[in-house]
């Protein structure tokens, strides 16, 4: 009799919630990782959605070097509107921008195409950074190698971007510095941050 009231007990605690193989699928409480990338509006950032890009009083925009046909330089806009940017998430699934996730940057219908913001280094160059931030052709290596991190220092819903180098766990910021010759200022990597917000571009 003791052995059957044993045997009961024990099936008794196989019938009982078993929370290791549950399929009660529980609600996991957001954690700061998976906060979006907000607007000034205090919006989600959307996958493909429309933005200027800003900080302070200045806008990213294009540029045009020398002879170049079409702008290809990512440059700041000191006294007009910036161009709006379009941001894609490398994940094709994403619906929103999170941060500290790859992703890419692009000028729509400049000259009758795309141009997806690239990294291109200049050994010759005399500048503390041979790394400037230019326009041009999808590249995956390349254009899908950019970040939006959050910057808990600055003002609400501020960012900085930054680029992370293909193969390599070397990141870094992109700043901006001032060029006399392209009489505006250009985006290039640095070790100093260029905090930014996103603005809806329809505003």
């Amino acid at each position: 009799m003791k052995t059957l009231a044993v045997l009961l007990f024990a099936l008794s605690l196989n019938l009982l919630p078993n929370p290791t193989h549950s399929t009660f699928n529980p609600i996991r409480l957001p954690t700061a990782d998976d906060t979006p990338v907000l607007d000034t509006d205090g919006d989600e950032l959307r996958a493909g959605g429309v933005y200027i890009i800003a900080s302070g009083p200045v806008e990213v925009s294009l540029s045009r070097i020398r002879a170049s046909t079409c702008p290809n330089v990512v440059s700041i806009a000191s006294f007009s509107r910036g161009v709006p940017v379009t941001i894609t998430p490398a994940d094709p699934n994403a619906t929103v921008i999170s941060p500290s996730t790859y992703l890419s940057f692009s000028f729509n219908n400049v000259c009758a195409k795309k141009l997806y913001w690239l990294v291109d280094r200049y050994p010759e160059s005399e500048t503390k950074s041979p790394y400037f931030v230019n326009a041009g052709d999808f590249l995956p290596n390349n254009s899908n190698q950019f970040k939006i991190e959050a910057e808990p220092n600055s003002n609400r819903n501020a960012y900085k971007i930054t680029y992370c180098h293909f193969g390599s766990d070397e990141c870094n910021n992109v700043s901006s510095r001032f060029y006399a010759w392209l009489r505006s200022s250009r985006l290039v990597l640095s070790d100093k941050p260029f905090v930014v917000v996103f603005k809806k571009a329809n505003n």
